[in-house]
């Protein structure tokens, strides 16, 4: 029972300095070649030289990818933030369960 409160004030630990370190990052960061930049600089990066109706359609193309990959960088933020959480539930939560279970059935006589 020591173990799973250790546990989960580490897990809680490790999610409190994760959002803390990845906050900043989730209202508006991409990624791009390996490196970290705004919605709205990949969007000049990509459009920035465009004029007249090539400009509207780069921009509108762009502004979709832009939204795919800002979710995608979500996503895995999430997923590193709730890491703790997810193996708790995966492995040690079931793993706790089946030893109750052992623990309680009946012992044979033999």
């Amino acid at each position: 029972m020591r173990s799973h409160r250790l546990f989960f004030l580490l897990a809680a630990l490790w999610m409190l300095a994760m959002s803390w370190r990845l906050a900043p990052h989730f209202l508006d960061a991409i990624k791009v070649d390996g490196r970290l930049t705004t919605v709205q600089a990949f969007i000049e990066d990509a459009c920035g030289e465009r004029i007249g109706p090539a400009a509207a359609a780069c921009l509108a193309e762009t502004s979709r990818e832009a939204q795919r990959r800002l979710r995608q960088e979500e996503a895995k933020s999430a997923l590193l933030v709730l890491a703790p959480v997810l193996i708790y539930g995966a492995f040690f939560r079931p793993m706790q369960l089946l030893s109750a279970r052992i623990r309680r059935r009946p012992r044979s006589a033999a």
